[in-house]
């Protein structure tokens, strides 16, 4: 496993706060949130030309599904992705399942404590992207 370039993880980020900044204040809980930023990303790995499956549920996981994979022509998984609240043992479980180039967890947890205190379930190979909130953005 490689870890995730820093131009990427600054890209995707961006997009994806951006995305979230959209959102009318009054639709934004958890679950609405974490949705509208996978289907942003599924976009995105759409249009650069990746086959783009939601909600995979590896072999002999039955804990949590992988939000999003995105695969080459070749069928080769180049990004597995989950969206939590801060850093689960379930994502990291289902991640840690199967080989992937880039693994990554996006958390969208309000409490920075919280969500670094949650990276202890963290594993080699699995990238940490916090995404701060657009009340937290400015």
């Amino acid at each position: 496993m490689t870890a995730l370039e820093g131009e990427i993880a600054s890209t995707w980020k961006n997009e994806l706060e951006a995305a979230w900044r959209v959102i009318p204040r009054g639709f934004r809980n958890d679950h609405s949130v974490r949705h509208t930023l996978r289907c942003h990303l599924f976009g995105l790995f759409s249009r650069a030309g990746y086959d783009v499956v939601a909600d995979y549920l590896p072999p002999r996981v039955q804990d949590r599904v992988v939000d999003l994979i995105a695969m080459n022509s070749e069928g080769r998984i180049l990004y597995a992705i989950c969206f939590e609240t801060l850093v689960s043992l379930a994502a990291v479980k289902s991640l840690g399942s199967f080989e992937a180039i880039h693994k990554i967890i996006f958390t969208t947890g309000l409490l920075e404590k919280k969500v670094k205190e949650s990276r202890f379930f963290l594993k080699p190979g699995i990238d940490h992207i916090h995404l701060d909130a657009p009340e937290r953005l400015g």
